[in-house]
């Protein structure tokens, strides 16, 4: 059996942080995949935008603003506070981003890794909780 590549498992280690939250259901199985998507593109834009202080900054201001947006629908739809609590957690720049003690080549290594991480970034590729969880969560009618 051949060797696993050293960025697979590079990305393996990052992604597995132990900050990471759980995302407990909302209601909506649609929501829950976007959130859950939504998070997991996250990790990689705020982890390699890292790379360059400048796309670093805007990757935050997006997130947030975004993170901020989908807390008001959740809450505006009225789902658990519990499963807001735990997507406000596992939705914290910390939570996503590998610990500040990871060696830069690891990080290199698993942006490196990331197909066209760069160009997504540039092009809006991904999923916009502002956006999409209108859709995914409508108004209940009275």
């Amino acid at each position: 059996m051949g060797r696993l590549p050293l960025a697979f498992l590079a990305a393996v280690a990052l992604l597995a942080t132990p900050a990471a939250a759980q995302i407990i259901p909302t209601g909506s199985p649609t929501a829950d995949i976007l959130l859950t998507t939504a998070l997991s593109e996250q990790r990689v834009f705020l982890t390699c935008t890292a790379l360059d202080a400048a796309d670093h900054q805007t990757a935050l201001a997006f997130w947030q603003g975004d993170v901020d947006a989908a807390l008001a629908l959740l809450a505006e739809r009225n789902v658990p506070a519990q499963a807001i609590q735990a997507f406000r957690a596992a939705a914290r720049p910390e939570a996503l981003m590998p610990a500040p003690d990871t060696p830069f080549a690891e990080v290199q290594e698993y942006c490196a890794a990331q197909e066209n991480w760069p160009q997504r970034w540039q092009r809006r590729d991904f999923t916009e909780l502002a956006r999409a969880l209108p859709e995914a969560m409508p108004k209940a009618r009275p």
